[in-house]
C-alpha cells in the first residue's frame, strides 16, 4: 500500500516537474516569436532575435542580438541593432490574466543607421515610425493584441547608442553618439499596451531623437567644411582719397570778381529829362472833413460837473 502510494507521489511530482519545465521553457520561445512576428508586421521589415533568456523565479530576462532591417528602397543592411535588452519583470504579474508589469527595460548600446537620399528626405527611421503608427490601428494588430496579454512598462531606457549617418554629405561615414532616452509608464493609462503599441512608442521616440541628432551633426559638418575653405584672395589696394579742393576766401573772391560796367553810350542816343515830381500836397490823400458838434442850449453844461463843484 505504502509502496503504491509512494510510486503515485513520485509520478505526480515527476509530472508536475515536467509540466513546470514545459511551462518555463515556453516563456523564452513565446517572447522570441512575439517580438519577431509582431515586430516585423509593425515595422514592415525583417526582425530577428538572437537569443532569449528569462527566469520566472527572479523576473529577470535578456534579449540578445535584436536586429531590425530596413524598409524597401533603403540599401543599408539594417536600421537598428541592439546588443542586449535587459528586462526586470514583476514576478506576481506573470501569473493571472492582468497585464504583465515590466519594472525596467534597458536597451543597451543600440547601433542605428540613419539613411536618406538627402538631408530633407524621409529617412528609414521615419518610414519605420510611420509603418508602426499605421499598423497599431489595423484590425490585425487589434486581433493580435487581444490574443496576447497586455504589458505595462514603468521605465524604459535607451543608453550607449550611436547613429551612423548614411547621407551624401561626404565620402566618409559620419557616426555620432545618441543621447540617453527615457520613456515611462507605457500602457499605464490603458490598463496595459499591446506589443504593436509598444513598438510604435519606441519607434516614435527613437526616430524623433535621431532626427534631432542628425540635424545637429549636419550643421556641425557644414560648419567644419566652411572653416576648412581657403581664405578669399587678397583684395585690391584701396586708392587714397583725392585731396580736398582749396576753398577761396571772400577777399580773393571779391578781388577776382569782374566789375560791373555801365552800358556804353550809343551814338545818337538822346537822354530824356526826368519828369518833375508833383507837390507834396498832391501826393497826400484827401481826408474827409470831421463832423461838427452841436452846441448845447444855454444854461446846460455839456458834461456834468465833477463832485465838489
Amino acid at each position: 500500500m505504502w509502496k503504491i502510494l509512494g510510486v503515485t507521489l513520485i509520478a505526480l511530482v515527476a509530472a508536475a516537474c515536467t509540466a513546470l519545465g514545459i511551462f518555463l521553457t515556453q516563456f523564452e520561445p513565446a517572447i522570441q516569436s512575439a517580438v519577431e512576428n509582431e515586430g516585423g508586421l509593425a515595422t514592415q521589415t525583417s526582425v530577428l532575435v538572437g537569443s532569449v533568456q528569462f527566469s520566472p523565479f527572479t523576473g529577470a530576462g535578456t534579449l540578445d542580438g535584436l536586429t531590425v532591417g530596413n524598409p524597401n528602397n533603403f540599401s543599408s543592411p539594417y536600421a537598428v541593432v541592439v546588443n542586449r535588452i535587459a528586462l526586470q519583470v514583476e514576478r506576481s504579474s506573470l501569473f493571472g490574466s492582468g497585464p504583465i508589469v515590466v519594472e525596467t527595460a534597458t536597451l543597451i548600446a543600440p547601433q542605428i543607421t540613419y539613411q536618406a537620399q538627402n538631408p530633407t528626405a524621409t529617412s528609414n527611421l521615419e518610414t519605420i515610425k510611420q509603418n508602426a503608427r499605421f499598423y497599431a490601428g489595423t484590425p490585425a494588430a487589434i486581433r493580435a493584441g487581444n490574443s496576447m496579454r497586455k504589458v505595462i512598462i514603468r521605465d524604459l531606457t535607451i543608453m550607449g547608442g550611436a547613429i551612423s549617418l548614411n547621407i551624401p554629405l561626404s565620402a566618409d561615414r559620419l557616426t555620432v553618439p545618441l543621447p540617453p532616452l527615457y520613456l515611462s509608464n507605457i500602457g499605464v493609462t490603458t490598463d496595459g499596451a499591446t506589443l504593436p503599441e509598444i513598438i510604435r512608442a519606441i519607434s516614435e521616440e527613437l526616430a524623433d531623437a535621431a532626427k534631432q541628432v542628425v540635424v545637429q551633426a549636419i550643421v556641425q559638418k557644414i560648419k567644419s567644411v566652411v572653416e576648412r575653405l581657403p581664405p578669399p584672395q587678397r583684395a585690391l589696394p584701396k586708392l587714397p582719397a583725392p585731396p580736398p579742393l582749396p576753398q577761396p576766401s571772400l577777399s580773393s573772391a571779391l578781388s577776382s570778381a569782374k566789375p560791373v560796367l555801365p552800358p556804353p553810350d550809343l551814338p545818337g542816343k538822346k537822354i530824356l529829362p526826368s519828369p518833375p515830381e508833383p507837390p507834396i500836397s498832391s501826393r497826400l490823400p484827401t481826408l474827409p472833413e470831421p463832423p461838427r458838434i452841436k452846441s448845447p442850449p444855454p444854461g446846460i453844461l455839456p458834461f456834468p460837473p465833477p463832485p465838489g463843484f
